[in-house]
């Protein structure tokens, strides 16, 4: 039930505001204690996973260290517990900490190499199992990792860790039609903002863009319905810099205060 109400306040918190986190925490927070005490290594598996989720979230470098500690001892717990077939969204998850970790403090930036192997074993893990759910979060995952280094790698080889951004969320794209809506509209997310990175395809990106805020605009589904206002935010941010590189400075100025705004009456730090 705890950890049930931990999810719920977790999503939630997207629409809602960031103070629903402090509550998903504190519910997997006595989920966990709870396990804990009782000896249930299984059960304690989901509660560790949940408080991670929300720590990942935060978007704070030592929370987030803190994430990759207990993803890791869920993966233990799984793997003790003989849970094979729950490993693909273990290993995805850590991998996105990683990410998560990266982005936040770029002095991470040699952490990218543990984020690609935990991606790599949620793929294999995802193949043997029969989960193209989680191999679709794998090769978007990839795909984040693959715009870090563009960002972050020797320029000459920008170009080509565009390209191979735009193959991994091509891929989760297609793994996930008629599967998961919002995983796809992530991978759209990815592959708009690897194609203005890469500055072709601009219309193509905008009508990514598109399609992604319409879906967001109109979400229905889990805890929460209505506007999912924290990744509306996002679209804008990726929006702003699609008018940027098409010169139209004014255009971005305005879509970027729009997505501080959004995310400001959330709760959410400036970015």
């Amino acid at each position: 039930m705890l950890k049930a109400q931990g999810w719920g306040f977790y999503r939630a918190a997207f629409t809602h505001g960031r103070r629903m986190w402090d509550q998903a925490l504190a519910a997997f927070e006595q989920s966990e204690a709870l396990f804990r005490e009782l000896g249930d290594r299984a059960g304690l598996a989901g509660a560790v996973a949940g408080r991670a989720t929300v720590l990942r979230s935060l978007g704070e470098p030592g929370a987030i260290r803190q994430s990759v500690t207990l993803y890791h001892e869920e993966i233990d717990l799984l793997r003790e517990a003989g849970r094979e077939d729950d490993l693909p969204g273990a290993f995805a998850n850590l991998a996105l900490a990683y990410r998560d970790l990266v982005t936040a403090d770029p002095s991470a930036s040699g952490e990218i190499s543990r984020g690609v192997a935990a991606c790599r074993e949620a793929l294999e893990a995802a193949k043997a199992h029969g989960k193209p759910e989680m191999e679709a979060l794998a090769s978007s995952t990839l795909g984040d990792f693959c715009l870090l280094l563009a960002e972050r790698d020797d320029p000459d080889y920008r170009g080509r860790h565009l390209r191979e951004a735009m193959g991994f969320f091509g891929q989760a794209e297609k793994l996930w039609e008629e599967r998961d809506p919002e995983g796809q509209a992530l991978a759209r997310m990815g592959l708009a903002e690897a194609y203005i990175a890469l500055g072709r395809n601009l219309e193509g990106a905008r009508d990514l863009l598109d399609e992604v805020r319409r879906y967001y605009e109109t979400y229905s589904g889990g805890p929460v319905s209505g506007p999912v206002r924290y990744q509306i935010a996002q679209v804008k941010t990726l929006q702003a810099r699609l008018l940027e590189t098409e010169g139209d400075l004014e255009g971005a100025a305005r879509a970027r205060q729009e997505a501080m705004d959004d995310l400001e009456a959330l709760g959410f730090t400036r970015t």
